[in-house]
């Protein structure tokens, strides 16, 4: 499923840093796209071992409050695009 929007940059809600190359970035499934909730994106590091259990992946409530459309996206910044490697609700 793709983006309805790519953010040109994105920071970390939890340690103020720009996201440079890998992070989670919670969405709202709409009409088989996602939209996301770009406020409350999390950097691989802090997600990875500050939210949820350390040295692991965070869940979707690790990061946001879900409602029951949303979902937690595994992203990958590339030079020219935001790719989402997986997602889990």
């Amino acid at each position: 499923m793709d983006l309805a929007s790519h953010p040109e940059t994105l920071i970390c809600a939890e340690c103020g840093s720009t996201i440079e190359d890998a992070g989670y970035l919670p969405a709202t499934e709409r009409d088989e796209t996602y939209h996301p909730l770009v406020d409350a994106a999390v950097c691989d590091a802090c997600g990875f071992n500050d939210l949820g259990m350390t040295g692991c992946a965070p869940e979707l409530d690790d990061v946001v409050d879900p409602g029951p459309d949303d979902a937690l996206l595994y992203v990958r910044l590339t030079d020219s695009d935001l790719e989402v490697v997986s997602s889990k609700e």
